[in-house]
């Protein structure tokens, strides 16, 4: 994840764009499908300041700072857009365009930085004129507009003063800004306020909490890091998000435990998104884990749902599944590949080169599902799942009566198919052995937070069904490699090809059997954290 440049302080001339806001144009895409430049991680902390507030001396108290090297003010004019439910805000999204910036007027999408608190966004900055989002940017944010159209919601005037706060090597620790924010309506001021933005050049924001620590003494507040935007809309923007975490307990409804798992799933789900359309790999696949919790939870829940509705919610899944696991799958084969394979190039260059074809066809689908009317459907329609699902009236029992006997059946399916398996079975029976573990993990994740005191021991059930899910997912993948391989054998006579395609082929072929060998301890883990949960 590129960062914004610590750089060098150097003096400013007219017309010259600061390190802080220089914009990389390279595409992170892999197919011509997508040309949206690289995200930028933005880290950074915000303090209030009061109206007389002076910003102090920040080369003293050994901050670091050997210098504060004032850069030229500006004037900035913000718009920002968002439905009329304020969906993005609420999402910690922002998109806006921007005037008076030194390299020009520019549209900025901020979206939340994976595994990381509000301090910490990753921002894309999209070239365009003001009078329309940029189609690049509008796609970006689909999963959380879904069918809601994006409007211009605050209008900001800001006045900035700018100081690049350099170090004894002449390094850039931080930008520090202190605007003054009007809000405007039109021709009518709406709300004043004044902030101080201090923006990490380096990696963290450790080096930042001394020199904050030093504004406060000066009479700053440490802030919330709210956008500008959601300080202008007020606490409508500051509202929980369509789609928040729902937890629930032992003695409420057994809806409630449906709700908190479809939450769960459908906000990774979303939070992937930008980065699986940005050709982001681990983002395609926490996408794909999201589709695949989502069916599980379903077929998990099945008793308390009502069965039409849930089956067509599962279908649409599958169908977005498969566009997403089309271009996993090649992706997981040429990681397993990389170390397997290394002493066997040029020769099984052909075979690798298959993968990536098949991966950039299955890419060009995907984003084309992912811009469809039938994704958007699919959206709205988890959201509504999420917030009033279609249950029976066993759903309305109380959780800790309810739900047990979901993981049971889960438990004693996977014990009926792991208990019957042998070294000698087919490679389709241990792969269903692993389907079953896999909703079996799943099952005990929903269910568990929900069951209080048997939570932890569910968790351990869940954490070695993991494992076993791991093992044969890898002997899995080794088998479809294999099949995969002898396939292209009898499409060609090239023999450096058949050479090293016939050596992986003996190879994964032993990653297969190293599996089967290690299955039994696994397999009996999983037996061991059931009996104590």
């Amino acid at each position: 994840m590129p960062t914004k440049e610590s750089g060098r302080c150097v003096r400013m001339v007219p017309g010259r764009t600061s390190r802080s806001t220089r914009i990389s144009r390279r595409s992170t895409c892999n197919t011509s499908s997508c040309n949206v430049p690289p995200p930028v991680r933005e880290r950074e902390l915000k303090l209030a300041a009061p109206g007389l507030f002076v910003v102090p001396d920040l080369t003293d108290d050994g901050l670091g700072v050997l210098a504060m090297q004032e850069l030229p003010e500006l004037q900035l004019t913000s718009t920002y857009y968002d439905t009329a439910d304020l969906r993005l805000a609420r999402s910690g999204v922002t998109l806006r365009y921007r005037t008076g910036e030194e390299a020009g007027p520019v549209w900025t999408l901020k979206l939340p930085a994976a595994g990381h608190d509000a301090t910490e966004r990753d921002e894309h900055s999209f070239p365009g004129p003001a009078e329309g989002v940029p189609a690049d940017a509008a796609d970006l944010v689909t999963a959380f507009v879904r069918s809601a159209p994006i409007q211009p919601v605050a209008s900001l005037e800001t006045r900035r003063k700018r100081w690049m706060l350099c170090s004894a090597d002449d390094q850039v620790l931080a930008e520090l800004a202190d605007d003054q924010v009007t809000v405007v309506d039109g021709t009518r001021v709406v709300a004043r306020f004044r902030e101080l933005e201090l923006e990490s050049r380096g990696p963290d924001l450790a080096a930042l909490r001394p020199i904050a620590n030093r504004l406060r003494r000066a009479g700053a507040v440490l802030a919330e890091p709210v956008p500008k935007a959601v300080r202008a809309l007020g606490p409508r923007a500051s509202a929980p998000p369509d789609v928040a975490p729902v937890e629930a307990s032992p003695n409420e409804p057994a809806v409630r435990a449906v709700q908190a798992a479809l939450s769960a799933g459908l906000g990774r789900l979303i939070a992937n998104d930008p980065p699986t359309r940005l050709g982001d790999v681990e983002g395609l696949h926490q996408m794909r884990v999201a589709t695949r919790r989502l069916r599980s939870d379903l077929r998990t829940f099945r008793p308390l749902l009502d069965r039409t509705w849930a089956a067509g919610l599962s279908d649409e899944l599958r169908w977005l599944g498969d566009r997403l696991g089309a271009v996993r799958d090649p992706d997981v084969q040429l990681g397993n590949l990389g170390s397997l394979a290394t002493d066997l190039r040029p020769g099984i260059d052909p075979y690798l080169e298959r993968l990536r074809d098949r991966r950039a066809t299955g890419r060009e689908a995907l984003l084309e599902a992912l811009t469809s009317e039938r994704y958007v459907a699919l959206l709205d329609r988890l959201v509504d799942a999420v917030r009033d699902p279609l249950v029976a009236d066993r759903a309305q029992r109380p959780i800790e009566r309810a739900l047990p006997k979901l993981v049971r059946r889960a438990w004693r399916r996977l014990k009926r198919a792991g208990e019957a398996i042998g070294p000698d079975d087919r490679d389709d029976e241990y792969h269903a052995v692993r389907i079953k573990a896999k909703r079996l993990r799943y099952a005990a994740e929903a269910i568990g937070p929900s069951l209080g005191d048997r939570a932890p021991g569910l968790r351990r059930v869940a954490m070695a069904a993991a494992d076993l899910q791991d093992l044969l997912g890898a002997m899995h993948d080794a088998v479809v490699t294999r099949s995969d391989l002898e396939a292209s054998l009898g499409e060609t006579n090239h023999r450096k090809y058949a050479f090293a395609a016939g050596r992986l082929v003996e190879r994964l072929g032993a990653s297969a059997r190293e599996g089967r060998r290690r299955y039994p301890k696994a397999w009996r883990r999983v037996g061991r954290r059931w009996r104590k949960a």
